[in-house]
Parts: structure tokens; sequence; C-alpha cells
């Protein structure tokens, strides 16, 4: 396999088990055993790629040998999206580097750049500002999440606000099928060229977007950026309830300000943890925050914060002193600064309509106090009706017992989100339990359809997104035991003395 692979990639491959084991896992942490009992996930190859040509050439190899391919990027998830179910061969795509002089567009005069998957958000980012441009938005991982990682996920984060999801600031894909081919796509009713065999493959613009890497892989995107903007202002608000906070986002959202940028959600507890962590003094203990980003031309963004401090004090809240905001703006990307106090945390990540956002979290509330649990919560507004709410908690991943236990609080997260119209973000392979909450049947038989079209041997990221890969992870086996675990997660908190996870 080794020689096969070098005649491809020259020395950038390896076969030595040491090296490819890194690739067997993600920012999670799972217990071994039940990541054996359901995958296989060290790679038995890695290579790292430099063209679109070289991948090419893998997919053809792998085909024929009928080798499952898993693509790898930032491995910035925590759901086994990058992780191999099956062993087989994973493509590091941290080789393809750098991006592109700046396009405009016809007509429309909107600028572009042409971006290697392999390069991450900041790097883009920072390179774009010496061009006096930047990205429209980016992930809350960007130090360390790829270009074409993020295209793959859910593409929600910071900036989506004004300018959508990353998917929406896509103008065209380059990229290679599940059998081998080079293509081009462009946004569909743009005046963009597509590379011939695209239409015949049947691969279509969105079949590279949110599938995480199951229908094709993501080599180059052409993305719309924009101006460096000429003011900036970072506020924080503080409210004395979830109620006001959560009146607060939806106001922001429903006002359509020109300038609004970024909204992030503070918890006390999350406030309460940074704080023991060595952040955040500024902020009151027992307060809901909301980091309030604002950019975009002087004046619109002045209106802003004129309307933004009158609507804060009617609501009873307080904008704390100038550059608190700007501080937490400049930590965006340490969420899980927290870490260094809870080293374990369980997560789930779900998306929300904000209106009901209050409501959700004082179920959260209540849920955690009947479970004796601590829930630490951020969220971030990604529209003007949606929260994208990421709920952490601690468990204890040197004791099995304890963490398998713990594993049953997600599925009443998702239980609670669902009753308020949210849905988990991301699916991966933990969340493929789940897809009846993500899709309805019809999208998931479509799902699967484009699947079977595009991919018939399963050859690329076989096991995720698509129907639960083991018996196990079938959502009424799963929903059934995560039932009786969390039936039993109280006992064995007090038995192993776990209380909220301190």
């Amino acid at each position: 396999m080794e020689q096969a692979l070098q005649k491809i990639c020259g020395k950038r491959v390896t076969t030595d088990p040491f090296e490819c084991a890194p690739y067997a896992k993600d920012v999670a942490y799972i217990p071994g055993f039940f990541v054996h009992l359901l995958t296989n996930p060290v790679p038995k190859a890695v290579v790292q790629p430099i063209s679109v040509e070289e991948i090419s050439s893998l997919i053809k190899w792998a085909k024929q040998g009928k080798i499952p391919v898993t693509v790898r990027g930032g491995g910035s998830t925590a759901y086994f999206n990058s992780v191999p179910m099956r062993s087989g061969l994973v493509i590091d795509t941290n080789r393809l580097q750098g991006f592109s002089k700046l396009e405009l567009s016809q007509g429309s005069n909107r600028k572009m750049v042409w971006v290697k998957a392999g390069m991450t958000w900041k790097d883009l980012d920072d390179g774009l500002r010496q061009q006096g441009c930047a990205v429209c938005s980016s992930p809350s991982s960007a130090p360390s999440a790829t270009i074409g990682g993020w295209v793959s996920m859910g593409g929600l984060g910071i900036g989506s606000v004004p300018y959508g999801p990353v998917h929406d600031q896509i103008m065209a894909i380059r990229g290679v099928t599940a059998t081998g081919e080079i293509v081009e796509l462009s946004r569909p009713g743009k005046d963009l060229t597509k590379i011939q065999g695209s239409e015949e493959l049947g691969l279509q613009f969105d079949d590279l977007m949110g599938t995480e890497g199951t229908r094709g892989i993501i080599t180059e995107i052409k993305l719309l950026v924009r101006d460096v903007p000429e003011k900036e202002e970072h506020l924080l608000a503080v409210f004395n309830s979830e109620t006001d906070t959560g009146s607060m986002m939806s106001w922001l959202g429903g006002e359509h300000f020109s300038s609004l940028y970024n909204v992030h959600f503070s918890s006390p507890e999350f406030i309460m943890m940074l704080q023991e962590a060595g952040y955040a003094h500024e902020i009151p203990l027992g307060k809901f925050s909301l980091e309030i980003d604002l950019e975009g031309k002087r004046d619109e963004v002045d209106v802003a914060v004129a309307h933004i401090r009158k609507h804060v004090k009617v609501l009873g809240g307080t904008l704390l002193p100038d550059g608190v905001g700007a501080e937490e703006w400049a930590d965006r990307f340490k969420s899980l600064r927290l870490e260094q106090t809870l080293p374990s945390l369980q997560a789930a990540e779900i998306t929300l309509p904000v209106s009901n956002f209050a409501a959700f979290y004082e179920g959260l509330s209540k849920l955690a106090q009947k479970t004796n649990t601590l829930c630490v919560t951020y969220a971030h507004l990604v529209s003007p009706e949606m929260a994208l709410v990421m709920v952490l908690y601690p468990s204890d991943e040197l004791n099995t017992i304890r963490y398998i236990a713990d594993l049953s609080f997600i599925s009443q997260i998702y239980k609670l989100g669902q009753s308020f119209g949210g849905k988990p973000y991301v699916i991966g392979l933990w969340n493929t339990p789940y897809l009846g909450k993500v899709y309805d049947r019809g999208e998931r038989e479509r799902r699967r359809q484009r699947k079977q079209a595009l991919d018939p041997q399963a050859l690329l990221n076989p096991g995720k997104g698509y129907n639960p890969p083991s018996i196990i992870l079938n959502s009424y086996v799963f929903g059934f035991g995560m039932i009786m675990i969390g039936l039993l997660r109280p006992l064995v908190l007090k038995i192993l003395k776990g209380g909220k996870g301190q």
C-alpha cells in the first residue's frame, strides 16, 4: 500500500501505526471500548496531497481496491465527522494552501478569491486584511478550522447574521468526485463556467456543501469577501434574566441593523467558569451577557450603537465600560477556555429559533437542577431568526462508567431543544441516531438517493450522515438505551460522588 501511495504523493505518505493513531480521534474524548465497538478508526494510511490531481489519483486508486476514504482538515469537531469508520485511507488536506488575487464579479463589483481547502479561516482572514479585505464570516474555531472543513459542515458562525451561512458566500467549487473526476461547479444562476464533465457525473453545486465529505472532496472554493469595515464597535451588555436577554437577542435580529455583525450570548455559569479560569473578571457574576459586535460605515455603526444603548436600558440591562466588549471580541476564538477548570466536557450543539431561546434556557435550567448537572451555555445569533447554541457540561473521561452515564444527558438536551423548534447542528457519527430530528422522512430519503447515485460503493466517509451504521445507533435502540441510562445516571453520580461534576 505504501509503495503504491508513494507513486502518487511521494514521501507525503505514512502507514506507521503511531503516526496514523492521531487521525483516529477528534476534539472529543470517547471511551475506547465504545469507539472500537462501533468503528475501526485507525487508518491504514494517511496521505497529504498538494494538488487536486493527486487527490484524483488517490480516489481512483482507492476505488479500484474498494478502500474507504475519509477526508480530514483541522479535525476540530466533536462528532467524528472526519474520523474513519472503517479504517482505510485518510486524505489530510492541510497542505492545500494559498489563495488567489482578488477578483471582481461581473456586474456587481463584489470581490472574490479562490481559496485552497486546507487553509484555516484565520490564516485566510489575516492574509486578506493585508490587502484591505476580510472574510465575511468564520467559525468560532477559525484558528484551526479549515476552509474545506467548514464548508463541508453547517457553515454557521461569527458573521452569519449579515452574510448568512458560508454556503451563501461561495460562487464556485473545485473538487473531486467519488469516481476520481476533477470538476468545477458554479452556483446555480450565476454566470460562471462549468468544467466539462460535471453534468454527466450528476454532481451538483449543493452536493459538496454541508454533506461532511460524503459525496465529493472539496479542493478549492471561490469565496465572496468584503472590504475591511470603516469602523468597529464592540459592546457588552449584561441582563438580570434569560427573558430580558432573549428579548434583546430577538430585538437585535428584528431591527435588521446593517452594521450588526455578531451577537454572542454567555450564561451566568459560562461566565463563572471563565472567571475561575482567570478571564472575564469585568463581567458581574450572576448576570447574562450579550457581546454585540458592529461593523460597517461609520455613521451606520454610530446610529446602531445609539439605538442599542437605549434598548438595553429599556430592558433593565447595563452596558459595561468601553473596552470590555473589545476584550471579549479579541477572545472570540477561545470559547473553550473554561477547559482549564472543567477538563472533561460533553456537549450538545443545536440550532434554535431565537424567539424560543429564553424558554429553552429556562427549561434547560430546570433540567440541570433536576439532574444535578452543571450546564455551561453560550450561543451565537446566526440569522435574524436563529441562534446556534452550545451546551457544555462536566464529566470524567477517566471514569468510563461516569462518562457513559453522562452521554444520556445529550439526548435530554436534544429532546428539550426539539420541543422549542431546535435540532442538532451537525451529524457526523455520534448524531446519526438523531437524523430524524434533523431531517424529515422525505429529506432523509432524498439524501440517501443522492449518496447512492454519486457514491454507490460508499467509498467517501462511509457510515456518516445517512443511516445509522450500527444497530446500536439505530434511533429506537439508541433512544431506549439513553432513556434507561438516564434513569440510572443520578444513582451513578451519587455512587461516584459526581455531583455537579466538581
